[in-house]
């Protein structure tokens, strides 16, 4: 059976690696003052120099069932007998709710979505995986068994530079405390992506360095020291802050590989410029 792996262009898995995989992305679009735009139309770097100037900030909306069904038909008329749409988590988006849709004008056995329960490239492994096994002939049954089993062996989490952004999208309720305490304190919000909820908070570190050290904490309570990653890391236009990242990462786990996964408009839009996320993951055997 000859598989067609779907995914959210939020997994920040890069065109190269796509189109090596056989992926293809569903895209979101940004709601700005002069409309709708696809993600991948939007110039990132412009975009991320100006987003703390927009007012109003610009919000997002997920793909329709139309979208879902336009591309997964397109697909299954170039000769696939199968798609399998491993999808954002459902506590972050209404997308996968679009795709269940619009598979119902398919046949039964043309589609699958697949609830990955998390977001960016935790989904993206997760995705890339799902690939290669198709690859190897595995069933839809196999697959779904084997993303099941990596939901405990991967992990990520991530920092920002600042509360601004979260005050703006409504991620953190703004008020004169928490405001005051956040800019006295030089308090850096820091998340961790969790496969109960997408995306949770894991409350303000003191500066980058205090930050990173709690993030790294994190890193070695909920990783296995026995076991050997790949590391995907992924910045808003913060280079060194990542590479600080991956040489603090590589202190406490064993790293078989590193990538670089430039991160979408839409999670810039969320996580603010100067953002910084990190993933450790089974390799997906490239």
């Amino acid at each position: 059976m000859k598989v067609k792996v779907f995914t959210d262009v939020t997994t920040f898995i890069p065109e190269e690696l796509a189109k090596e995989y056989d992926i293809d992305f569903i895209e979101l679009s940004v709601l700005m003052e002069d409309g709708a735009h696809k993600e991948k139309s939007i110039d990132r770097v412009e975009f991320i120099n100006k987003m703390k100037d927009m007012d109003p900030y610009p919000t997002t909306s997920q793909a329709n069932p139309h979208d879902f069904l336009e591309s997964f038909q397109k697909v299954l008329s170039e000769g696939y007998d199968h798609v399998f749409y491993v999808g954002l988590s459902k506590n972050l988006s209404q997308s996968q709710n679009s795709a269940n849709i619009a598979i119902k004008k398919l046949k039964k056995e043309q589609a699958t979505v697949y609830d990955s329960e998390i977001m960016a490239p935790c989904q993206g492994i997760m995705a890339l995986s799902a690939s290669r096994l198709f690859k190897k002939g595995k069933s839809i049954e196999e697959v779904i068994a084997y993303l099941d089993s990596l939901k405990n062996k991967i992990y990520g989490a991530g920092l920002s530079s600042s509360f601004d952004v979260l005050f703006k999208t409504g991620k953190v309720k703004k008020g004169a405390a928490i405001s005051m305490i956040s800019t006295v304190m030089k308090l850096k919000p820091m998340f961790e992506l969790n496969f109960e909820e997408g995306l949770i908070s894991l409350g303000g570190g003191k500066g980058f360095k205090g930050a990173i050290k709690k993030i790294m904490e994190n890193i070695q309570e909920k990783t296995d020291p026995e076991t050997e990653y790949i590391l995907v890391l992924s910045d808003v236009i913060s280079p060194d802050l990542m590479k600080t990242m991956e040489e603090e990462i590589k202190k406490i786990r064993r790293i078989k590989e590193v990538h670089y996964w430039p991160i979408t408009v839409i999670a810039a839009h969320t996580l603010g410029k100067g953002a910084v996320t990190a993933v450790l993951g089974p390799s997906w055997e490239i």
